[in-house]
């Protein structure tokens, strides 16, 4: 009997520790939408993949734990663990998040920086033979234009 108990005991302390994930990943998900500001269609594609990542987290905990048998205080251990952490644990950990996020922001625009910087240092020493190539390029045009004014005129007369 006391071991059943233990048992169900550590059942609703790992729903909860499921229910803290789950709104880790909610707050993860949180500040990605406010970084990036999906439309309307992404925002349905968000929201959809964020409920089937949390569906996974649900039921990994319920084969994990106790063989996907569903308790009410399954349930009530997976909310209350999301409402722990959204009410006490977030405070202090979306601001660590958000640095994280500008973080891994700073350096994704230092790696494109890197990549980007030979193309604009080829095009800037480029420059001054790309402006004679295209001038190079509108002589047979201009030639073309002035030959078929010439052919006019060359026609009048008779």
């Amino acid at each position: 009997m006391e071991n059943t108990i233990k048992i169900e005991i550590y059942i609703f302390l790992t729903s909860i520790y499921g229910g803290l994930i789950a709104g880790l990943v909610y707050d993860i998900y949180r500040i990605n939408r406010n970084y990036f500001k999906p439309n309307k269609i992404a925002t349905l594609i968000e929201d959809f993949l964020f409920w089937i990542g949390i569906s996974i987290i649900f039921f990994y905990m319920l084969n994990k734990n106790n063989l996907v048998q569903l308790r009410l205080y399954v349930f009530i251990g997976f909310f209350l663990g999301g409402i722990i952490y959204l009410k006490i644990l977030s405070k202090f950990l979306s601001p660590i998040l958000l640095k994280i996020f500008d973080g891994i922001i700073y350096i994704f625009k230092c790696i494109k920086e890197l990549i980007v910087l030979p193309f604009k240092t080829l095009r800037r020493f480029s420059k001054p033979w790309t402006q004679k190539f295209k001038r190079l390029k509108r002589i047979p045009k201009e030639a073309l234009s002035e030959m078929k004014r010439y052919k006019k005129i060359f026609l009048k007369k008779k």
